[in-house]
Order: C-alpha cells, then sequence, then structure tokens
C-alpha cells in the first residue's frame, strides 16, 4: 500500500535525508520466505510496530519507486545528533554502528565512524550519537560475526546501508540476479508519521543478499527481518518548512 503521504516525500524530506541521485527504475529487491519461520516474517514484525496495513515491506520501502534516492544516505543535521532504537535482532552476534559516507567509499577509521549498538544490547535499548561536524554525509553499517547459533549461518561480513558500498553477488563474484551494481542489505522506509519526525525504519539481511534467494544453505532468504532499528534526526530542521521544489531540486544538480 502507497499511501498519500509518500507522494509528497521528495519534496518534504529530502532536504534532511536524500542522496543526490536518483532512481531512473524501480530497485528489484525480492523479499523471500524466512528460513526461521513464519513469526520472522518482515511484514508481520512490521505491522507489530506500526500497526497493521500501514506501510507494505514489498512496495513502501525507499527506492521502489522511480525517483526514489538510490543509492541512499544519510546528510548530518544541524543539531549532529541521532537516536537509534534496537526493535529486535535474531542473533546476538551483530552490532550496528554509523560511517562516514563518501559516495563510492566509506570512511570507518575512528575518526569517521563508530560503534552504535553493541551486540549485547537488548530489544528496545536506544544509543544517541552526537556526529562531528566534520561529517557531512553517513550511513549505518552492520558487523555480523558468524556463530554457532542456526540463525548466525556462519557468515562473518561487514554491510552497510547505502548498497552501493556492498560488494556484487555471491561473495562479491559478480551478481547472479538484480541489482547487478551492489547488493541491497538494508530496506530503508519512512516511518515518520507513525513514530515521530524525522524517523526511519532500517531492515537487514544477515545472508549475503547477492546469492541466489531460497532457503538452501548456499542462498539468501532475503527475509530482511534479522535485525530492525529506527533512526532518528534528533533536533534536525523541519525539512523544506521554508523551501521552494526549485531550492530542493538545486540541491541535486
Amino acid at each position: 500500500m502507497r499511501h498519500v503521504y509518500n507522494s509528497a516525500w521528495a519534496a518534504l524530506a529530502l532536504l534532511l535525508t536524500a542522496a543526490p541521485a536518483f532512481a531512473l527504475a524501480p530497485v528489484p529487491i525480492v523479499i523471500g520466505p524466512s528460513r526461521d519461520g513464519s513469526l520472522q516474517d518482515l511484514q508481520k514484525k512490521v505491522d507489530h510496530l506500526l500497526g497493521p496495513g500501514r506501510v507494505d515491506v514489498h512496495t513502501d520501502f525507499i527506492g521502489a519507486h522511480a525517483g526514489d534516492p538510490d543509492p541512499w544516505f544519510w546528510v548530518n543535521g544541524s543539531s549532529h545528533l541521532v537516536s537509534v532504537r534496537l526493535i529486535d535482532r535474531k542473533s546476538p552476534h551483530a552490532t550496528v554502528g554509523w560511517y562516514t559516507d563518501l559516495g563510492s567509499a566509506s570512511e570507518t577509521d575512528a575518526a569517521h565512524a563508530g560503534v552504535v549498538l553493541e551486540d549485547w544490547r537488548l530489544r528496545g535499548s536506544r544509543a544517541t550519537v552526537r556526529l562531528p561536524a566534520t561529517v557531512t554525509r553517513f550511513g549505518f553499517y552492520i558487523d555480523h560475526q558468524g556463530g554457532d547459533e542456526p540463525a548466525d549461518q556462519g557468515v562473518t561480513a561487514r554491510y552497510f546501508t547505502n548498497r552501493k558500498l556492498n560488494d556484487a553477488g555471491p561473495q562479491g563474484r559478480g551478481a547472479v540476479h538484480e541489482p547487478r551494481d551492489g547488493d541491497m542489505q538494508a530496506l530503508i522506509f519512512d516511518v515518520s508519521r507513525w513514530l515521530g519526525p524525522n524517523t526511519w525504519l532500517v531492515a537487514c539481511e544477515y545472508s549475503d543478499s547477492g546469492c541466489e534467494v531460497g532457503v538452501s544453505p548456499d542462498c539468501s532468504d532475503n527475509d530482511f527481518s534479522d535485525i530492525l532499528f529506527t533512526v532518528t534526526a534528533e533536533g534536525g530542521p523541519t525539512p523544506a518548512a521554508s523551501s521552494t521544489f526549485g531550492r530542493v531540486k538545486a540541491l541535486f544538480r
């Protein structure tokens, strides 16, 4: 279900958040059934968080429609404060951190990145990060340390919310399905309408989503429900409150 508020999304929210590139066509993503059972279904988790029927996980993620930003990153607001809340996590062997987004590369040294949610954090945990004023664009990474639990699938990897920073295909050996220019490891939804201004839900896949989609060991189930967290720009500017469409458009030339 695509709600009316999303039709004005580009004009209302991009001043704070958008990448200076727009998808010429929808980013083709297959969301598969979870190998961990129906309780791990992403739609069920999102319905539980926001209420049934408010967001369709198959069609409402950013990048699902032509004109949506692709790839995605956040822009550091005037307060430099970002709040992150852990909604759900299958495996305890994963941490969430922020990184400086350079477009075609990332900076993850101590001065340009940091851990936000450690692996010991419980559901509902919240952390607030003050970003350096020198950081213009940023995103989030997921460090997944493969353990001995079935949900871990024995995989150790780092994935980025900017899909073009992720290698293409199984273990970076080349794409075997769309999208072919970077694996989508995180679906991002604008949930400001229900969880407060400037708030996004990030839904991540632990498996290498560049693999074939399925439930066998050499596949990715692509359930995108392995770890869910929200990102809120604290004290950020009211997007486009005094901006014209021309000013918004000029930001992306």
